[in-house]
């Protein structure tokens, strides 16, 4: 291909492609963008080459030519059971593990794809969790898997696969999950595909943790594949942002190319045979930090040993499962404090503007002890009861977090937005119908609030209200044309009005 950009431009568009995406395109690799630039001209309307280019470096550019972008410059390529060793440790190893330990505890289990490509991922999880289902009864399972294509996302929401696809599962991973679909392709069957939940997520610009987009309380991040594209810098922003997603000894699993003994502070490393995962520090203390004692030992099976047929049972699980607590998921309500520090220099700064700072920075633990100093000196005050409800969330104490809302609610019962809050816990509890109720009652004191239209149409959608969920998403659109793009939306943990918008026409896109 002849040069349609000297190095000066293509400079500057892999500087502005870090800015805005995050992804790194050293000099090495600048023919590659340029061809990528090339063909995003020619199929996205372009005069030619150089006007693609002067769009996408302008000041800023738009968020619609940023993901249309995306699907140019990143490679969606992914299969199901890619890197088979971490889905066979996640069936016989991590899950039994998280089952154990939680028996008697809160049955709950959120799982993140981040950067989910066209959905292999996020539907092997599905599927390894489908399988289990005996010994996970009655438990409130979500898996969320979020990329910034938007054509990976239909691609993923419509579960339509050839047999590239499946080119490393074993046969009955297809046979018993898809059905075929005409034209050499499979389509998921309907039970599998409703496990996973899809959405729209800019790892280098949108906010996590949030209740908003459910990316809070995490106790498993896959992001694998994704941070290899990133620079540096982004790459450890983006782990540092996955950190404050996870709950106390969550997990976080990455490609083996993408190991590092600097890219991870604050989590440990945890080594089994040809695999590395990435714990997150503040659980109990462990005799050994870096690999799981008293597991038995799979390494050298020649192929991937997944129990079949049919599901993983209760007994199944006590026989995988070592006798005495793993170090990997020790006791969940048992953790360290990591010291107070960098909070606002102030003398005058009260316990709430404190506990504020720390939760922000997600430092939780700290932001509950701060926030309880202020409710030792005022009990009703209401500000303090919300932030100790998000805080809650966060460490995914629903029950406490609930409790709060309830206790905030009890000074202030016309506050729509502690209704907002109190719907959001109740839907994360598996509790629709009341969440639904929280909903309605936040909107009948404020017509106007753009969060509890968006979360009330998430919820009816899922239910499968399709006609109510697009009014409430057409009444959310309607409600964001009042706000600038960069307007932050009130209740949303920092959400752009701008960005919101472009989530919502994500979600509706095939409805």
């Amino acid at each position: 291909m002849k040069h349609l950009l000297d190095d000066t431009d293509l400079a500057k568009l892999s500087t502005c492609i870090a800015g805005q995406m995050g992804l790194f395109f050293p000099p090495s690799k600048w023919k590659t963008l340029e061809q990528s630039i090339f063909t995003a001209a020619n199929e996205l309307g372009f005069k030619d080459v150089h006007e693609c280019m002067s769009r996408f470096t302008s000041d800023p550019p738009s968020k619609e030519l940023i993901e249309a972008m995306s699907c140019y410059l990143t490679i969606g390529e992914t299969y199901f059971l890619r890197e088979i060793r971490y889905f066979e440790i996640l069936e016989r190893q991590i899950i039994p593990e998280i089952i154990k330990n939680r028996r008697d505890g809160e049955q709950r289990l959120r799982i993140w794809s981040a950067g989910c490509a066209t959905g292999e991922e996020p539907y092997s999880i599905a599927i390894l969790l489908h399988r289990m289902r005996e010994a996970m009864r009655d438990w409130d399972v979500s898996i969320l898997a979020t990329d910034i294509n938007p054509h990976s996302l239909r691609k993923a929401r419509e579960a339509i696969y050839t047999d590239w696809s499946f080119r490393t599962s074993p046969q009955w991973f297809k046979n018993n999950y898809f059905r075929p679909a005409g034209d050499k392709q499979y389509e998921l069957l309907p039970h599998i595909r409703e496990m996973v939940k899809f959405s729209s997520i800019n790892l280098v610009e949108d906010c996590y943790p949030s209740l908003v987009t459910g990316t809070n309380a995490i106790d498993l991040i896959f992001c694998r594949n994704v941070l290899m594209y990133f620079t540096p810098q982004r790459a450890a922003t983006v782990v540092e942002r996955f950190k404050h997603c996870l709950m106390d000894d969550g997990l976080l699993f990455v490609s083996p190319c993408e190991t590092s003994n600097v890219l991870f502070p604050g989590f440990d490393p945890v080594s089994f045979p040809d695999a590395t995962l990435y714990r997150k520090q503040g659980g109990a203390d462990r005799e050994n930090e870096t690999n799981v004692a008293g597991i038995e030992d799979i390494s050298h099976s020649p192929t991937p040993r997944f129990f079949d047929p049919g599901s993983v049972t209760e007994s199944q699980i006590q026989e995988v499962s070592p006798t005495h607590p793993s170090p990997l998921y020790p006791a969940l309500n048992v953790a360290t404090s990591a010291p107070l520090r960098d909070l606002p220099a102030q003398e005058t700064a009260s316990p709430y503007q404190k506990a504020l700072t720390l939760y922000e920075r997600g430092v939780y633990r700290e932001a509950e002890e701060m926030v309880t100093m202020q409710l030792v000196q005022d009990r009703n005050d209401t500000r303090a009861l919300a932030l100790l409800c998000r805080i809650y969330a966060n460490e995914g104490k629903l029950a406490e977090a609930l409790k709060a809302s309830d206790l905030a609610l009890a000074t202030d019962k016309l506050s729509s937005g502690l209704h907002y809050l109190r719907a959001v816990i109740l839907q994360e509890q598996g509790m629709y119908d009341e969440a639904a109720t929280a909903l309605k009652k936040a909107l009948y004191l404020d017509q106007d609030m753009v969060l509890a239209h968006f979360t009330l149409a998430n919820l009816e959608q899922r239910q499968g209200k399709v006609r109510e969920s697009q009014l409430h998403f057409n009444n959310a659109l309607s409600l964001l044309e009042k706000y600038r793009p960069d307007d932050i939306i009130p209740e949303s943990d920092g959400t752009f009005a701008g960005r919101l918008r472009e989530i919502i026409r994500a979600t509706t896109a095939g409805m």
